[in-house]
């Protein structure tokens, strides 16, 4: 850059005082800011990295709590008491009976929570009753092989909970952890456990979605005694964060190298020593310029006064010119522009609202969206870039006025730009602000390539944000003005992008409601249960497959009727009456006839809702059949009644038993003895009597015996007579069947 040959100048004076100063606040600013920003960024990401470590603890805390409730509510089942109880009494049916129940529900929880490849309940000898191997019961699993946990099972107290630490096992592809449970009578005597084997595949992967920066993750680890967290320090030292679990000796530590995140800083600073020496050129050629434009001729004034004069809106003066030329100059352009500015304004105004009502329709077709900002906002070319979150690039939609330069929308498709790159775009969608280009050439973060090819020299882009993130960028300019694009359209670019964001956000709004809707329609319709919604005069305005196939009635036969088509008048109207009363029905028990005859045991839980103040309550009734389920309760209350009567049979066979053995031991002795003929003949009688009730009292105390069955050769003629000798009494006596008995002799 010439500078002037003379010291003296007034160039001279201006770059001798204006740069050192300059130079040494720019420094001073860059030097300050690279400072404040690392000690910024380290302690914020120190936060960041603490706030995702708690977050994640308490992720893993509500799955380790979750396993803890799920191992003391299901320990607290009366089963297993019963079961070991029955063990010990020595009715192994019944204990049978209880293991199958406690087998079944093993595996019903194993199939709600699914985080249980093997569920074990031992006894107390550290025998597996029963085991639970992914959803199915192995029928004989055998001895438990964890001898050291069995153990510490055995010394903990009643309610204790014992954990195992972290290990692989050859039965679970994912590392798993035990939890276990002593069970202990009423006389502190160990009478087994309960073993969960949980897999932590969920909790692994949980940690293993956390990323920060580069090297950033999260894992399990067994608890530190020393300081929990680190703060940054110089040197390649590792931002680390570690939190407890309660009521575990595992943590949940993040590790991240503080490098991730100063690399970009380091960039940032050697581009700002870059800048600060283009600025001082910059300075310097700026000041010479300004002091040569000083001597411009004052008929420049006149020039421009007269062709303002003439109707030349963009008439204007170089503000050149010392002392009191200069302060004409810039008066006449301040009158100029003011009168200027507000008939663009009222122009720009129409055009801004008018873009704007049509906005709505339009911003949803990026074509009309372009469209509507290139002629509302006052621009000859525009383009759209959408965001690409899943490739992290910005992506051409659409350009308008771009065949004056020949580019088509199918190359402008091919444009992609890095979201993490220094393009001019990039930082606007990470700022989130609108900006003006001033100058494409002069600006290093615009690729000079894409600047000749679309032979835009100024233009301005702005970010579209829906639901609290940038999905696009459009970008507009007017070639033709030669200038740059002024800073007051930003306001009205900036309200552009706003109408367009709010637009797609009702957009997506409004098609998320749709979606919802279809989701729950589709529930309803699927639902084993029979649903039915009714209006606030209680006709039937819903009624779903579950509910035509129960009841038999379609839907067009069922709408604008009442509940009472299908529970009949008088279980609807004792419903009705309760629902006005209390508000709402939980559960009611209802017995009703269906259209075809069937007779039908429902459980109906019917509530209310209203769409908002002031709208009409309606009602939604929701109906189980529990006809089969109440057959099987029934089933097994009666099957329950029969092994309490062969109890007291087998009670009853034995009390009489003894007597009876003394009955029959001195009617034999009397038979014996010398007697008349009739006294004999009665004393015959009582023993055959005495006899039979021995019978009788064996073949009770046979039929109520309880262990397994045995294997033998075995007489049916023997099964037939011992069968008959025990009904026949009732039989011949009481029914009136005459027996005629036939057996094989061989």
């Amino acid at each position: 850059m010439p500078f002037p040959t003379r010291p003296g100048s007034l160039s001279a004076r201006l770059l001798v005082w204006i740069l050192p100063i300059a130079l040494a606040a720019m420094t001073a600013v860059s030097a300050a800011s690279y400072l404040i920003a690392r000690r910024v960024i380290l302690e914020e990401t120190q936060k960041g990295i603490e706030a995702v470590t708690s977050a994640a603890a308490a992720q893993v805390r509500s799955f380790f709590e979750q396993r803890h409730n799920d191992l003391a509510t299901i320990a607290q089942s009366p089963l297993f008491r019963d079961h070991y109880m029955n063990v010990a009494y020595g009715l192994d049916v019944e204990a049978e009976v209880y293991r199958r129940e406690i087998a079944r529900m093993l595996v019903d929880l194993e199939r709600r929570a699914g985080a249980y490849p093997r569920l074990s309940y031992l006894d107390a000898s550290g025998r597996e009753v029963c085991r639970v191997e992914d959803g199915k019961v192995v029928e004989r699993p055998g001895p438990y092989r964890g001898e050291d946990f069995f153990k510490s099972l055995k010394r903990a107290k009643r309610g204790q909970r014992v954990t195992t630490p972290i290990s692989k096992v050859a039965w679970q592809s994912a590392p798993v952890v035990g939890f276990g449970t002593p069970f202990i009578d009423e006389s502190g005597r160990f009478r087994g456990a309960l073993v969960f084997g949980v897999s932590l595949r969920p909790v692994y992967e949980s940690l293993g979605r956390i990323h920060l920066g580069v090297t950033g993750r999260s894992y399990l680890s067994v608890r530190q005694t020393g300081a929990l967290r680190h703060e940054p320090r110089g040197g390649g030292e590792t931002l680390t964060s570690e939190v407890p679990i309660a009521g575990t000796p595992w943590s949940v530590v993040t590790a991240v190298n503080r490098r991730d995140f100063l690399s970009r800083l380091t960039w940032v600073s050697t581009a700002t020593l870059i800048l600060l020496f283009l600025t001082a050129a910059a300075l310097v050629a700026a000041i010479s310029r300004q002091v040569r434009a000083l001597l411009a001729p004052l008929q420049r004034l006149a020039a421009a006064s007269h062709a303002y004069a003439g109707g030349d809106l963009e008439a204007r003066v170089d503000l050149a010119g010392p002392g009191e030329v200069a302060e004409l100059a810039e008066s006449f352009n301040i009158m100029a522009d003011r009168l200027k500015a507000r008939t663009e304004d009222l122009m720009q105004r129409v055009r801004e609202l008018t873009a704007l009502q049509r906005m709505n329709d339009a911003v949803l077709r990026q074509l009309a969206c372009l469209e509507a900002a290139v002629q509302g906002l006052g621009f000859e070319r525009g383009a759209l870039f959408w965001v690409d979150e899943g490739l992290g690039e910005l992506v051409g939609a659409c350009g308008r006025g771009m065949e004056r330069v020949g580019l088509t929308d199918e190359e402008l498709r091919g444009k992609r730009i890095d979201l993490a790159g220094d393009d001019i775009l990039a930082h606007v969608v990470r700022g989130r602000v609108p900006l003006v280009v001033p100058d494409a050439r002069l600006d290093p973060r615009c690729d000079p390539r894409w600047v000749e090819r679309t032979d835009c020299r100024s233009f301005g882009a702005a970010p579209i944000v829906s639901g609290g993130r940038v999905i696009a960028v459009v970008c507009l300019s007017s070639p033709s003005v030669g200038g740059p694009v002024p800073a007051a359209k930003l306001p009205g670019l900036g309200l552009f992008a706003g109408a367009a964001g709010l637009a797609l956000e009702n957009a997506r709004l409004l098609g998320e409601v749709t979606e919802s809707e279809a989701r729950y329609r589709t529930a309803v319709e699927n639902s084993p249960h029979a649903v039915v919604g009714l209006d606030q005069h209680y006709r039937i305005t819903l009624w779903n497959r579950r509910a035509e196939s129960l009841f038999g009635y379609p839907p067009t036969e069922a709408y604008g009727r009442t509940l009472a088509v299908a529970l009949g008048d008088d279980v609807y109207e004792r419903l009705k009456r309760t629902v006005e009363t209390e508000g709402a029905l939980r559960q009611a028990a209802a017995a009703v006839t269906t259209r075809d005859g069937r007779r039908l045991d429902l459980s109906v839980s019917w509530t209310g809702q209203s769409a908002g103040p002031g709208a009409a309550r309606e009602w939604f009734v929701v109906m189980q059949d529990e006809t089969e389920q109440r057959k099987l309760q029934a089933q097994l209350v009666q099957a329950e009644k029969m092994t309490a009567v062969g109890t007291l049979i087998a009670g009853v066979a034995h009390e009489l038993n003894n007597p009876l053995g003394v009955v029959t031991m001195f009617a034999e002795l009397m038979v014996r003895r010398p007697a008349p003929p009739a006294d004999k003949e009665d004393l015959k009688r009582l023993h055959a009597s005495a006899m039979r009730c021995a019978d009788i009292v064996q073949g009770l105390l046979l039929f109520s015996r309880r262990g397994g069955g045995v294997r033998c050769r075995l007489s049916l003629n023997r099964v037939v007579q011992a069968t008959l000798e025990l009904f026949e009494y009732r039989l011949v006596r009481f029914e009136g069947i005459k027996l005629e008995v036939e057996l094989d002799p061989a």
